[in-house]
């Protein structure tokens, strides 16, 4: 498992990059990221804030679970010790905050693919492809509720 999920944590860096090089390159000057169905007040940013600031979310998110990560790693372990302590729980939890990288990596690779087939002129799919966005939180939401059962999960 372990492998597994450090393989898709990797695939989830190339796929956030494919879809923010994808969406960029498609939009035109400003970038519409809501869903204003009147027109009115539509959120309008310009294309390189859009381009900086996905970047910088998604640095932000991954330096702040690789922090957790070294963190977790440095905790000094035994096959008997409990909490924290515990070798098989630190073991699960490091591939825990992989896979939760992954999810959320996943989740903002497809909001930035929903954002690009948004703002293509000729795109009519946005709307109807527009369920693949909920995909990411229900994803986030299996790997959180996933949590718990590690952490209740009978050691000895």
């Amino acid at each position: 498992m372990e492998k597994f999920v450090g393989f898709f944590r990797s695939v989830t860096y190339l796929l956030f990059m494919a879809a923010l090089l994808w969406s960029y390159a498609y939009m035109v000057g400003q970038v519409d990221y809501g869903l204003s169905l009147d027109g009115i007040n539509t959120p309008i940013i310009e294309k390189e804030t859009y381009f900086f600031s996905a970047i910088a979310i998604f640095l932000f998110v991954n330096v702040i679970i690789g922090w957790f990560l070294i963190s977790l790693k440095k905790v000094q372990t035994t096959e008997g010790g409990s909490g924290l302590r515990n070798a098989e729980l630190k073991k699960e939890l490091l591939v825990w905050f992989k896979g939760f990288a992954g999810v959320i990596n996943l989740a903002l690779s497809m909001i930035l693919f929903f954002i690009g087939l948004m703002n293509l002129a000729e795109s009519e799919e946005a709307m109807t492809l527009g369920f693949y966005v909920y995909l990411g939180p229900i994803l986030l939401l299996i790997w959180l509720v996933y949590l718990p059962f590690i952490l209740v999960k009978s050691r000895s």
